[in-house]
């Protein structure tokens, strides 16, 4: 007796038939890009996968397609939303197509991404982030060091070959004042995969020789928002919160702030800004040296005049009266001008205290105040733009996706296959059933049209 059985290709056309039954309309999925490659024909090749929440090792893998002519609207649409461009890492919500083909098996064609997905799940990995170290309580650690009124001994970490990173050399070399800065360099990867990792084994080697530095300097050139996403890496930004130095950083960004430049002592929108805060504050400290000494020569030499000449009041009057009180009272005299000189310089050093305190005050007060309120603007009118702009962009793809399936469906492509339209007295014919025996009906090719008479018609029986 024979076993049942099927070929491989019955088989793999009774699974294509299953799963185009199952799924005969676009369904929407969620998925980490793992890799992507455009070839030379604009087609895009995807590996999507999934990683398990707590061990994040690979639970399932499938690879995708974008076609030339959506991939050109899709990546486009993407890259002006999410102000970035498809890449390895990303989590998406991709909209697909499932199919099974008896020779290469199950694939599927991505046919919409929805950037907003991607930005927030971006914006949630960034607050999750944000709110572990603030439940740890480091968020905030590194800025409660005290820098260095003169901090001239750096530990810079970057790459040796980044624009940033010569920038920031020559600022520092060529300053206007002539000040010595001591640099050492540990070598970093500042974009790709690899940028957390190298930036964590940077700050180690630093910690170990903690004694010889001023500050860290975290320092890269500009890029990418995606290049920048190592920089909200909790390894990373937990390691910048326990630095025994303070961590300055300048990681190359004008609109967008990362954890490490939240957890940092400081965090500056460029290298030069870096070099330029380093520079300013030792001739702050500089400049405040000599005004100090300037006031506090002015105010002694005039305290001392005025005692000088109360003492000289003094002596004229007591000489007046009799110079034997004079002379019996000489030792309490002397005695009483030592007490009004440490009288004199204790109050001068105390006023100039007072003063100094409260002008540090209001200035920090005042600049504060100012950055917030600038700050809030920026914000502001950041939003509003972007709001305007995802707006505009996302009815544009709309109306590009729309124009593409009305292309898709014009019957001038079904002529160009070899189909052909037939009528019957103007009337589209589309069924045996609407016509009879010598009816003369048209046929219209791609190429033009032939006349025909109906001799035979051989109706199809309903099961």
């Amino acid at each position: 007796m024979e076993k049942a059985s099927l070929t491989l290709a019955e088989l793999n056309n009774y699974v294509r038939d299953i799963i185009e039954a199952n799924f005969p309309d676009e369904i929407w999925i969620i998925a980490e890009i793992s890799e992507l490659n455009v070839n030379a024909k604009g087609h895009c090749y995807i590996d999507f996968i999934e990683r398990d929440e707590l061990t994040k090792k690979i639970i399932a893998r499938q690879r995708a397609t974008i076609w030339a002519f959506q991939y050109r609207l899709i990546s486009g649409h993407f890259e002006s939303i999410a102000r970035q461009p498809l890449s390895t890492g990303m989590k998406v919500l991709v909209s697909v197509q499932v199919k099974y083909h008896v020779l290469y098996g199950l694939s599927l064609n991505v046919t919409d991404i929805d950037p907003s997905y991607t930005l927030g799940e971006q914006a949630r990995h960034r607050e999750a982030v944000i709110k572990q170290l603030e439940e740890e309580g480091v968020l905030e650690m590194n800025r409660g060091l005290e820098l260095e009124k003169i901090p001239q001994k750096l530990a810079v970490i970057s790459s040796e070959t980044a624009a940033g990173f010569g920038d920031f050399i020559n600022q520092l070399e060529y300053n206007p004042y002539g000040y010595y800065f001591k640099i050492e360099l540990f070598q970093a990867f500042m974009q790709g995969e690899k940028t957390s990792e190298s930036v964590i084994n940077a700050l180690g080697q630093i910690y170990d020789l903690e004694d010889k530095f001023d500050a860290i300097l975290i320092i890269r050139g500009g890029g990418a928002k995606a290049e920048l996403s190592a920089f909200d890496d909790y390894d990373l930004s937990f390691m910048i919160s326990q630095s025994p130095i303070p961590v300055l950083t300048g990681i190359g960004h004008e609109r967008d702030e990362s954890v490490a430049d939240m957890v940092a002592w400081q965090a500056f929108k460029t290298p030069t800004a870096v070099a330029d805060f380093l520079i300013d504050r030792i001739a702050n400290f500089d400049h405040l040296l000599d005004d100090m000494t300037r006031k506090l020569h002015m105010l002694t030499r005039s305290r001392l005049d005025k005692a000088e000449n109360r003492l000289e009041r003094q002596e004229y009057q007591i000489h007046s009266a009799a110079k034997s009180s004079l002379q019996n009272e000489s030792h309490g005299l002397n005695k009483l001008s030592r007490q009004l000189s440490y009288g004199l310089k204790g109050y001068i050093n105390s006023q100039y205290n007072i003063l100094e305190n409260f002008g540090g005050d209001m200035k920090n007060k005042s600049k504060w105040f100012i950055k917030t309120k600038r700050l809030k603007c920026e914000e502001f009118h950041n939003s509003l733009k972007l709001s305007k702009n995802q707006f505009l962009t996302a009815h544009h793809h709309k109306l590009e996706l729309s124009e593409a399936k009305v292309l898709s469906n014009d019957p001038r492509k079904l002529l160009k296959s070899g189909y052909g339209y037939i009528t019957y007295k103007g009337k589209r014919i589309s069924s045996a059933s609407e016509l009879n025996v010598n009816d003369f009906i048209r046929i219209a090719f791609k190429d033009g049209k032939a006349d025909a008479q109906v001799t035979e018609i051989n109706r199809h029986k309903k099961d």
